[in-house]
C-alpha cells in the first residue's frame, strides 16, 4: 500500500467514525440513556 493511499484510507475512516457518531447523536433517546448511565454512577 503506497503512502498516498493509506492516507486516503484513513481519512476515510475517520470520516465514517465521525459520520456514525453524527448520526448516533441525532436520536434523542441515545442521549436520554447516557444521561441515564452516568446519573446511575452517582
Amino acid at each position: 500500500m503506497t503512502p498516498r493511499l493509506r492516507r486516503a484510507a484513513g481519512w476515510a475512516v475517520a470520516a465514517a467514525v465521525l459520520a456514525a457518531v453524527f448520526m448516533a447523536y441525532l436520536q434523542p433517546t441515545l442521549m436520554r440513556d447516557l444521561a441515564d448511565q452516568l446519573w446511575s454512577c452517582f
